[in-house]
C-alpha cells in the first residue's frame, strides 16, 4: 500500500491538473459560443446563396460549359483540401480526419491524389509521413473572410491552371453536443452544381438579371465559392471548439473521479496508520504492567 506522503503527493498533481482541465475548459467554453455564434449567423446566408446560385446554373443551361470552373473533365489528378485543428487536447478531432484523409489517398491512389492542408495539425502530420501535397495554410485558428479569399483565389487557380481536375473538402461538419463528424464535399469542378438542380423537383425560379445573365452569374459565383470556404472554416472552427469543450469536460470529471478514489484511499490509509499506533501502544503498556 503506498504511503500516506506518496497519496498526498499523487493528490497534489492531480488536483493541479484538475484545475488546469477546468480553466482549459471553460476558455474552451468561451471559444465555443463564440465560433458557434458565427457559424450560425452566417449560415443562412449561405444556404440563400446557394439555392440562388443552382438556380442560376440551371437557368444558364448550356451556357455554363463556357466557364472552366463547371468543365467536366477526364479526372487525372484529385486534390483534398484537409481542415484540421492548430492544436490537440481535442479528443479525437483531429485524429479522425486525418485517418480519412489517409484512408482517401488509398482510394483514390489511381487519380494522382494530393493533399491541400489547412491548419498546424495537418501540415505537420503529412510533412512527416512524406505525403504528396500543394499549396498549404499553416493555420486557420481566425478563420476570417481574408483567409477564405485567399485559399478561393489558390484553388481556383490550382483547378483552372490544370494542376489538379478535381478538388473536394474534408472537415467536421458540426453537430450540437458532438465533437463533429468527418465528411467530404465537392469544391470544384461546379458541375456537381447541374447535378443537384436535375434533382430537384420543384419549380424553377423567374429572375430578372441586369445587365445579363452571364455577367451576374459569374459575379455571384465568385461570392458563392468564397463563401464556401468562408462556412467550411467557421464550421470546422466550431466543431474544433465542441470537441475540445467536451474533451476538457470529461477530462475534468475524470480528474474529480480520480480524486476522490484517493480521498478515500488516504482516509483508509490514515485509519490503518492510527489503527496500527494504537495496537502498539497497547502492546507497550501491557509489557510494562
Amino acid at each position: 500500500m503506498a504511503s500516506l506522503r506518496q497519496i498526498r503527493q499523487r493528490m497534489k498533481s492531480i488536483h493541479n491538473i484538475h484545475e488546469i482541465t477546468k480553466a482549459m475548459g471553460m476558455i474552451a467554453s468561451f471559444r465555443f459560443k463564440k465560433a458557434e455564434s458565427r457559424f450560425t449567423k452566417s449560415r443562412n446566408y449561405f444556404i440563400e446563396m446557394e439555392r440562388l446560385v443552382t438556380n442560376l446554373s440551371g437557368a444558364a443551361g448550356e451556357g455554363l460549359n463556357v466557364n472552366p470552373l463547371f468543365e467536366k473533365r477526364n479526372i487525372k489528378k484529385k486534390a483534398l483540401v484537409v481542415m484540421t485543428g492548430d492544436k490537440g487536447l481535442c479528443g479525437a478531432y483531429n485524429s479522425n480526419l486525418l485517418k480519412m484523409a489517409t484512408l482517401w489517398l488509398k482510394d483514390n491512389a489511381a487519380f494522382s491524389p494530393v493533399i491541400i492542408p489547412a491548419a498546424k495539425v495537418a501540415n505537420d502530420f503529412f510533412r512527416r509521413k512524406h505525403l504528396p501535397t500543394i499549396l498549404g495554410y499553416p493555420e486557420k485558428a481566425m478563420a476570417d473572410l481574408a483567409l477564405a479569399k485567399k485559399m478561393t483565389q489558390d484553388l481556383k487557380t490550382a483547378f483552372s491552371g490544370g494542376q489538379v481536375d478535381s478538388i473536394e473538402i474534408l472537415y467536421a461538419a458540426y453537430r450540437a453536443g458532438t465533437p463533429g463528424r468527418p465528411q467530404i464535399v465537392p469544391f470544384l469542378s461546379l458541375s456537381y452544381l447541374t447535378a443537384q438542380k436535375t434533382a430537384q423537383k420543384e419549380e424553377a425560379a423567374e429572375y430578372i438579371y441586369e445587365p445579363d445573365l452571364n455577367t451576374v452569374f459569374i459575379s455571384i459565383l465568385s461570392c458563392y465559392l468564397e463563401g464556401k470556404i468562408y462556412m467550411t472554416l467557421l464550421e470546422s472552427l466550431t466543431s474544433e471548439s465542441s470537441a475540445r469543450m467536451l474533451a476538457m469536460t470529461q477530462a475534468t470529471d475524470n480528474a474529480e473521479e480520480v480524486l476522490d478514489h484517493l480521498k478515500l484511499l488516504r482516509n483508509k490509509t490514515r485509519q490503518a496508520t492510527i489503527t496500527r499506533e494504537l495496537s502498539e501502544i497497547v502492546a507497550g503498556a501491557n509489557v510494562l504492567i
